[in-house]
Protein backbone atom coordinates (compact mmCIF):
# COMPACT_ATOMS: atom_id res chain seq x y z
CA UNK A 1 0.00 0.00 0.00
CA UNK A 2 1.43 3.67 -0.98
CA UNK A 3 2.17 5.57 2.18
CA UNK A 4 0.33 8.54 3.49
CA UNK A 5 2.69 10.85 1.87
CA UNK A 6 2.60 9.47 -1.48
CA UNK A 7 -1.14 9.30 -1.43
CA UNK A 8 -1.54 12.65 -0.13
CA UNK A 9 1.29 14.46 -3.04
CA UNK A 10 -0.53 12.01 -5.50
CA UNK A 11 -3.78 14.29 -4.89
CA UNK A 12 -2.07 17.43 -5.01
CA UNK A 13 -0.48 16.53 -8.02
CA UNK A 14 -3.98 15.84 -9.79
CA UNK A 15 -5.03 19.09 -8.72
CA UNK A 16 -2.14 21.07 -9.70
CA UNK A 17 -2.59 19.10 -13.09
CA UNK A 18 -6.27 19.86 -13.69
CA UNK A 19 -5.29 24.20 -12.78
CA UNK A 20 -2.57 24.28 -15.53
CA UNK A 21 -5.05 22.44 -17.69
CA UNK A 22 -8.40 25.34 -16.70
CA UNK A 23 -5.42 28.26 -17.70
CA UNK A 24 -4.41 26.83 -20.51
CA UNK A 25 -7.91 26.98 -21.60
CA UNK A 26 -8.53 30.37 -20.38
CA UNK A 27 -5.03 31.22 -22.07
CA UNK A 28 -6.82 29.80 -25.50
CA UNK A 29 -9.79 31.49 -24.95
CA UNK A 30 -7.58 34.85 -26.00
CA UNK A 31 -9.65 36.64 -23.00
CA UNK A 32 -8.24 39.88 -22.51
CA UNK A 33 -7.02 41.63 -19.49
CA UNK A 34 -5.45 38.68 -17.68
CA UNK A 35 -2.38 39.57 -15.65
CA UNK A 36 -0.06 37.88 -13.29
CA UNK A 37 -1.91 38.75 -10.06
CA UNK A 38 -4.86 37.71 -11.71
CA UNK A 39 -3.77 33.98 -12.68
CA UNK A 40 -2.33 33.64 -9.82
CA UNK A 41 -4.84 34.59 -7.73
CA UNK A 42 -7.52 31.91 -10.35
CA UNK A 43 -4.39 29.08 -8.87
CA UNK A 44 -5.76 30.00 -4.90
CA UNK A 45 -9.67 30.00 -5.76
CA UNK A 46 -9.17 26.35 -7.78
CA UNK A 47 -6.61 25.11 -5.21
CA UNK A 48 -9.49 25.61 -2.64
CA UNK A 49 -11.95 24.08 -4.23
CA UNK A 50 -10.31 21.04 -5.98
CA UNK A 51 -9.66 19.89 -2.25
CA UNK A 52 -6.40 21.45 -1.64
CA UNK A 53 -6.37 22.89 2.47
CA UNK A 54 -3.56 25.47 0.63
CA UNK A 55 -0.90 26.38 -1.32
CA UNK A 56 2.78 25.11 -0.90
CA UNK A 57 4.43 28.21 -1.11
CA UNK A 58 2.88 31.71 -3.09
CA UNK A 59 2.15 30.61 -6.73
CA UNK A 60 4.94 31.89 -9.55
CA UNK A 61 3.17 33.05 -12.65
CA UNK A 62 5.82 35.48 -14.65
CA UNK A 63 5.40 36.82 -18.06
CA UNK A 64 8.27 37.74 -20.67
CA UNK A 65 11.38 40.13 -18.79
CA UNK A 66 9.25 38.80 -15.42
CA UNK A 67 10.25 35.14 -15.80
CA UNK A 68 14.01 35.60 -15.75
CA UNK A 69 12.96 36.33 -12.27
CA UNK A 70 13.67 33.09 -10.28
CA UNK A 71 11.16 33.80 -7.58
CA UNK A 72 8.89 36.74 -9.43
CA UNK A 73 6.08 37.96 -7.39
CA UNK A 74 2.86 38.64 -9.86
CA UNK A 75 2.11 41.82 -10.70
CA UNK A 76 -0.12 43.76 -12.46
CA UNK A 77 1.29 43.14 -15.43
CA UNK A 78 -0.67 42.11 -18.42
CA UNK A 79 -0.33 38.99 -19.95
CA UNK A 80 1.13 39.57 -23.41
CA UNK A 81 2.01 38.03 -26.72
CA UNK A 82 5.39 36.83 -28.44
CA UNK A 83 7.07 35.89 -24.97
CA UNK A 84 7.09 32.82 -22.20
CA UNK A 85 4.71 32.22 -19.32
CA UNK A 86 6.08 30.59 -16.40
CA UNK A 87 3.73 29.10 -14.04
CA UNK A 88 5.08 27.48 -10.79
CA UNK A 89 2.75 26.36 -8.03
CA UNK A 90 2.16 23.34 -5.60
CA UNK A 91 -0.60 23.07 -2.74
CA UNK A 92 -1.09 21.28 0.05
CA UNK A 93 -3.06 18.28 0.29
CA UNK A 94 -3.21 16.40 4.20
CA UNK A 95 -0.29 18.40 5.39
CA UNK A 96 1.72 17.44 2.22
CA UNK A 97 3.15 20.03 0.21
CA UNK A 98 3.45 19.27 -3.94
CA UNK A 99 5.56 21.32 -6.89
CA UNK A 100 5.72 21.84 -10.05
CA UNK A 101 6.62 24.24 -12.99
CA UNK A 102 5.59 24.80 -16.82
CA UNK A 103 6.70 27.38 -18.96
CA UNK A 104 4.06 28.20 -21.69
CA UNK A 105 4.90 30.26 -24.88
CA UNK A 106 2.11 32.56 -25.83
CA UNK A 107 2.19 33.44 -29.66
CA UNK A 108 4.81 32.68 -32.57
CA UNK A 109 8.03 31.33 -30.81
CA UNK A 110 11.39 32.50 -33.06
CA UNK A 111 13.92 29.54 -33.17
CA UNK A 112 15.85 31.12 -30.45
CA UNK A 113 12.93 30.61 -28.48
CA UNK A 114 12.37 26.92 -29.26
CA UNK A 115 16.40 26.51 -28.77
CA UNK A 116 16.39 27.28 -25.05
CA UNK A 117 12.96 25.57 -24.44
CA UNK A 118 14.67 22.30 -25.67
CA UNK A 119 17.90 22.67 -23.41
CA UNK A 120 16.15 22.87 -20.83
CA UNK A 121 13.94 20.08 -21.57
CA UNK A 122 17.00 17.92 -22.56
CA UNK A 123 18.84 18.67 -19.49
CA UNK A 124 15.58 17.77 -17.17
CA UNK A 125 15.09 14.53 -19.12
CA UNK A 126 18.76 13.03 -18.51
CA UNK A 127 18.68 14.08 -15.33
CA UNK A 128 15.24 12.16 -14.15
CA UNK A 129 16.65 9.08 -15.75
CA UNK A 130 19.92 9.27 -13.44
CA UNK A 131 17.09 9.13 -10.48
CA UNK A 132 17.83 5.97 -8.52
CA UNK A 133 18.02 4.75 -5.41
CA UNK A 134 21.35 5.66 -3.55
CA UNK A 135 22.35 7.74 -6.11
CA UNK A 136 24.35 11.08 -4.85
CA UNK A 137 22.19 14.44 -5.47
CA UNK A 138 24.92 16.32 -6.69
CA UNK A 139 25.51 14.02 -9.59
CA UNK A 140 21.87 14.85 -10.64
CA UNK A 141 23.05 17.82 -11.06
CA UNK A 142 26.48 17.58 -12.71
CA UNK A 143 23.86 15.70 -15.23
CA UNK A 144 21.31 18.89 -15.79
CA UNK A 145 23.89 21.27 -14.82
CA UNK A 146 26.62 19.64 -17.89
CA UNK A 147 24.26 19.98 -20.59
CA UNK A 148 23.16 23.97 -19.97
CA UNK A 149 27.05 24.99 -19.74
CA UNK A 150 27.94 22.56 -22.67
CA UNK A 151 24.73 24.61 -24.29
CA UNK A 152 26.91 27.99 -23.77
CA UNK A 153 24.05 28.93 -20.87
CA UNK A 154 25.44 27.60 -17.71
CA UNK A 155 26.06 31.33 -16.38
CA UNK A 156 22.39 31.33 -16.57
CA UNK A 157 21.47 28.52 -14.25
CA UNK A 158 21.92 29.75 -11.16
CA UNK A 159 20.22 27.42 -9.14
CA UNK A 160 19.87 24.11 -7.28
CA UNK A 161 18.69 21.46 -9.97
CA UNK A 162 15.98 20.32 -7.35
CA UNK A 163 14.65 19.28 -3.99
CA UNK A 164 13.01 16.95 -1.55
CA UNK A 165 9.50 17.64 -0.84
CA UNK A 166 7.20 16.48 1.84
CA UNK A 167 5.72 18.14 4.92
CA UNK A 168 7.89 21.40 3.75
CA UNK A 169 7.89 22.38 0.11
CA UNK A 170 11.78 22.13 0.40
CA UNK A 171 13.17 18.93 2.28
CA UNK A 172 16.88 16.91 1.48
CA UNK A 173 18.25 15.60 -0.37
CA UNK A 174 19.54 19.01 -1.99
CA UNK A 175 20.28 18.88 -5.73
CA UNK A 176 23.21 20.82 -6.15
CA UNK A 177 27.15 20.63 -6.27
CA UNK A 178 28.72 19.15 -2.99
CA UNK A 179 25.21 18.56 -0.59
CA UNK A 180 26.49 15.13 0.35
CA UNK A 181 23.13 13.77 -0.04
CA UNK A 182 21.80 10.85 -1.64
CA UNK A 183 18.65 9.46 -2.79
CA UNK A 184 16.84 7.00 -0.67
CA UNK A 185 13.69 4.45 -1.19
CA UNK A 186 10.21 6.88 -0.95
CA UNK A 187 11.74 9.98 -1.42
CA UNK A 188 9.70 12.42 -3.48
CA UNK A 189 12.29 15.06 -5.12
CA UNK A 190 11.79 17.46 -7.89
CA UNK A 191 13.85 17.64 -10.70
CA UNK A 192 13.49 21.75 -12.15
CA UNK A 193 16.47 22.99 -14.42
CA UNK A 194 16.60 26.58 -15.53
CA UNK A 195 17.45 29.03 -18.21
CA UNK A 196 17.31 33.05 -17.30
CA UNK A 197 17.97 35.85 -19.58
CA UNK A 198 18.11 38.65 -17.88
CA UNK A 199 15.61 41.72 -19.54
CA UNK A 200 14.33 38.87 -22.28
CA UNK A 201 13.02 35.53 -20.85
CA UNK A 202 13.07 32.59 -18.18
CA UNK A 203 12.63 28.97 -18.88
CA UNK A 204 12.14 26.37 -16.22
CA UNK A 205 10.69 22.83 -16.56
CA UNK A 206 9.79 20.93 -12.96
CA UNK A 207 8.12 17.87 -12.19
CA UNK A 208 7.90 15.87 -8.84
CA UNK A 209 9.44 12.16 -9.07
CA UNK A 210 8.67 9.10 -6.83
CA UNK A 211 11.96 7.39 -6.03
CA UNK A 212 11.86 3.64 -6.80
CA UNK A 213 13.28 0.60 -8.84
CA UNK A 214 11.24 2.27 -11.30
CA UNK A 215 10.87 6.18 -10.81
CA UNK A 216 7.41 7.58 -11.08
CA UNK A 217 6.69 11.21 -12.43
CA UNK A 218 3.62 12.62 -10.77
CA UNK A 219 2.54 15.12 -13.43
CA UNK A 220 0.34 13.79 -16.41
CA UNK A 221 1.17 16.83 -18.26
CA UNK A 222 2.86 16.95 -21.21
CA UNK A 223 6.37 19.04 -22.10
CA UNK A 224 7.13 18.86 -25.26
CA UNK A 225 7.69 22.53 -26.67
CA UNK A 226 4.88 22.13 -29.34
CA UNK A 227 2.67 21.20 -26.42
CA UNK A 228 3.61 24.91 -24.49
CA UNK A 229 2.38 27.00 -27.24
CA UNK A 230 -0.76 28.62 -27.55
CA UNK A 231 -0.83 30.63 -30.55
Amino acid sequence: MPSKKIRAISRGSLIIDQIFLEIVKLLKSQKTGLTEIKIANLIRRRAKKLGASGMAFPPIVSFGQSSAEIHHSPSSKKIGKNNFLMLDFGVKTQGYCSDFTRTLFLGRPKKFHEQIYNIVLKAQLTAIKKVSIGRHSDEIDFTARHIINHSGYGKFYVHGTGHGVGKKIHETPNFKSNSGDSIAKNDIVTIEPGIYLPKKFGVRIEDMILVSSKPKIFSKVGKDFRNMIIS
